[in-house]
């Protein structure tokens, strides 16, 4: 049986090229972050901060985007998405979807 990372790298992979939309959930906060996702990395180093600002794994989405905040878009001030992938509770993939949930909230990922 895979990895379940492995089975969202190669979601993601598929869908290079292609705009995902991001909603990341965090207590009663949600942000969304619209993505042309170019290619996508891996963070696994012992470079994390004691707050847990910066994890220690994570999966790196790179490609210009914008983040969409009350119907207004601005520009993704970075062009990587960073997705901690600590503590890893539930992973779901689906054909147009994924999800990914951790200590910090849920991920969601849709091809657009």
């Amino acid at each position: 049986m895979a990895h379940p990372l492995e089975q969202v790298s190669e979601w993601l992979k598929s869908h290079t090229n292609q705009n995902i939309l991001i909603e990341k959930k965090e207590q009663d906060d949600l942000d969304q972050v619209r993505l042309l996702l170019e290619f996508i990395g891996y963070r696994d180093n012992d470079n994390c901060s004691i707050d847990d600002y910066i994890a220690c794994k994570a999966l790196l989405l790179h490609g210009s985007g914008v983040v969409i905040t009350d119907g207004h878009e601005a520009p993704l001030p970075d062009s990587t998405f960073t997705i901690p992938v600590d503590n890893l509770s539930r992973t779901e993939v689906r054909d147009k979807q994924v999800t990914l949930q951790n200590g910090r909230g849920t991920y969601t990922l849709s091809v657009q």
